[in-house]
């Protein structure tokens, strides 16, 4: 029994010393890439309440632009039927009525979306200009001024990093350019809205139309067409 036990671990001994000798690590080099393209498609308008929420709305007044610098959506403006009268009176625009995300009809305050997907950090600016005054076929409504009350700039991609500064309480002057949203070098990229008013209770008495008692008024509508120009000017810090 003894040489049993004896003979059984000179075999075992004899298989650990005929083992191959355990080499050294080695190493090899593989690559992860990924490749960006222009974004040339058009981006949906938001909610301006809740930019992380979609939003369409009734009535645009056509599809936003398209390219990686784009003019989503800007709301047009309805000031609704008045009766004709010689006092000087303030109108109000009607808020943007649309769909939310579950197809529910919501009303939401007038405002305007920008979207910067160029990857440049050039920065932008958002300026609008009234076209012409109010017309009834030829004729004007003297004297009547359209302004923005205070906007406010939110963002719908989860981050305020960057965000682009408005202009607060403006009156548009016919055919002359006004700023309405600059973003910096470094800033305002990703999907932007400004709107007036933070919610239909505020927003329903921001945009406001002034129409002098003395103007001249017929009946029918008086329309004129309100001009946004987005363009990569970036501005100094």
């Amino acid at each position: 029994m003894k040489k049993a036990i004896l003979v059984g671990g000179l075999s075992l001994a004899t298989l650990i010393l005929m083992q191959p000798a355990v080499s050294a690590d080695v190493n090899y080099t593989s690559n992860a890439s990924i490749n960006f393209i222009t974004n040339t498609d058009p981006t949906a308008p938001v909610d301006p309440t809740n930019p992380n929420n979609p939003f369409t709305p009734d009535n645009p007044a056509q599809a936003g632009t398209s390219g990686p610098l784009s003019i989503d959506f800007a709301s047009s403006l309805d000031f609704g039927s008045q009766k004709i009268t010689s006092i000087n009176q303030t109108y109000y625009a009607a808020l943007t009525k649309g769909k939310d995300s579950t197809g529910t009809e919501k009303s939401v305050p007038n405002y305007v979306q920008v979207t910067d997907n160029t990857g440049t950090s050039q920065g932008w600016s958002l300026k609008v200009t009234q076209v012409d005054d109010f017309k009834n076929g030829t004729k004007s409504l003297t004297g009547a001024s359209l302004t923005f009350g205070s906007g406010n700039v939110l963002t719908a991609t989860g981050s305020d990093a960057g965000r682009p500064t408005t202009t607060a309480n403006y009156t548009l002057v016919k055919g002359v350019e006004q700023s309405v949203t600059t973003a910096a070098q470094a800033a305002g990229q990703g999907t932007w809205v400004t709107r007036y008013g933070n919610d239909s209770t505020d927003g329903a008495r921001t945009v406001s139309l002034y129409v002098p008692g003395a103007s001249m008024k017929q009946t029918g509508a008086y329309t004129t067409t309100l001009r946004w120009t987005l363009a990569q000017t970036p501005v100094s810090n």
